[in-house]
């Protein structure tokens, strides 16, 4: 269940990142003008949201934090390693607070690999049956 959990982190995250970079790609002689460093403005000076949400729905997103996550489920699945406890909580914590503040977007899809982690840990702690 692990694994799964990871795999479809790390879906999700690419699949967000290919899709925000593809968007951005053609516009970015107009996000850009002078190159990439500075190029976004603080966020409490909205005086170019275009450049604002190219980042903020690329980089700037939760999609690396999301994609790096779902890697280190993986490689611990992989070893055999065990997860720090309430990982799977933790992930649905962070997935309700955001599809409360954002509930249309694909937050939803973190649901899926939440529940994953939680069952996969309520049934890592079960006594084995004789």
């Amino acid at each position: 269940m692990e694994l799964w959990a990871g795999r479809l982190l790390v879906f999700v995250a690419a699949t967000h990142l290919l899709l925000a970079i593809i968007g951005i790609v053609p516009h970015m002689g107009s996000l850009a003008p002078d190159g990439l460093l500075g190029a976004v403005d603080p966020p409490w000076n909205p005086q170019h949201p275009d450049r604002q949400a190219a980042f903020w729905t690329s980089l700037g997103s939760f999609a690396g934090p999301q994609l790096l996550w779902g890697l280190w489920i993986i490689r611990s699945a992989s070893t055999g390693q065990r997860l720090p406890g309430s990982t799977g909580l933790a992930l649905l914590i962070l997935t309700v607070v955001q599809v409360s503040l954002a509930p249309v977007g694909g937050f939803w899809l973190n649901l899926l690999p939440a529940v994953l982690l939680i069952a996969a840990e309520v049934s890592g702690r079960m006594p084995a049956r004789a």
